[in-house]
This record gives structure tokens, C-alpha cells and sequence, in this order.
């Protein structure tokens, strides 16, 4: 009796510690731009989101750049839904003199832009 409490005890942990440490890989599509500044020699632009959706926190963002273009990813925190495990809203995206928009993925959706650069004044415009 007893090697088969034990082996569900182990279970358990292994069932609960999967759980905790698997919601840090999904990504969260419902992410949405609140401010933004951009470093005075226009190499970095700080970036702040927020949620639309009511349960859970952004833990991390993930960037790829794409011609003259940069999308985003977020990914939930660790812990479960509404842990706020390594939470952070603000993100530093490095820039280029050939960057001119920025994109949130919005998972099957076409993904949304969210800032461009206006050509002619040099300056980043919220979309």
C-alpha cells in the first residue's frame, strides 16, 4: 500500500510541476501597446503592453526581424493562469536605420501593426 502512495505522490508533483512550468511557453496573442519611447540616438525603443484579456501577465517577448520590419511575440508567465512569475510590460526592442514597423502577432489573425516609422519626419507613430 504504501509503493502506491508513493508512486501517486510522485505523479502528482510531476503532474502539477508540468502544469507550472508549461503555461511560461504559450503565447499570448490578445497583447496590446499602451507607451512607447524611443532612445535619443533612435537605436532602441522602449515598448509598453498590456493585456485585453483579464487573466494572466506577460513574462517575455520574442522579436524577429523581417525586411524592414519587426514582429513580436509575448509569452505568458510560469506558474498557471493568473501567477505573475517573472511579469514584466516594459521591453527594450533593438532598432536599425531600416526599421520602419512594428507588429504584434496575434496568432491565426494577420498580424497587427502597432508602430511605423513616418518616412518623412523620422518619427515612430502609434497605429
Amino acid at each position: 500500500m504504501k509503493k502506491y502512495v508513493s508512486i501517486l505522490v510522485v505523479l502528482i508533483i510531476i503532474a502539477v510541476g508540468t502544469l507550472f512550468v508549461s503555461s511560461g511557453f504559450n503565447k499570448r496573442t490578445d497583447v496590446y501597446l499602451t507607451d512607447f519611447s524611443v532612445s535619443e540616438d533612435g537605436s532602441t525603443i522602449t515598448i509598453k503592453t498590456s493585456l485585453a484579456g483579464s487573466i494572466g501577465y506577460i513574462r517575455k517577448i520574442k522579436t524577429e526581424k523581417v525586411d524592414d520590419a519587426i514582429y513580436c511575440s509575448f509569452y505568458s508567465t510560469f506558474g498557471g493562469l493568473n501567477s505573475n512569475i517573472g511579469v514584466k510590460n516594459s521591453f527594450e526592442i533593438e532598432l536599425n536605420n531600416s526599421t520602419v514597423k512594428i507588429y504584434f502577432d496575434r496568432g491565426t489573425e494577420s498580424d497587427i501593426l502597432v508602430l511605423e516609422r513616418d518616412k518623412a519626419t523620422n518619427v515612430w507613430v502609434q497605429r
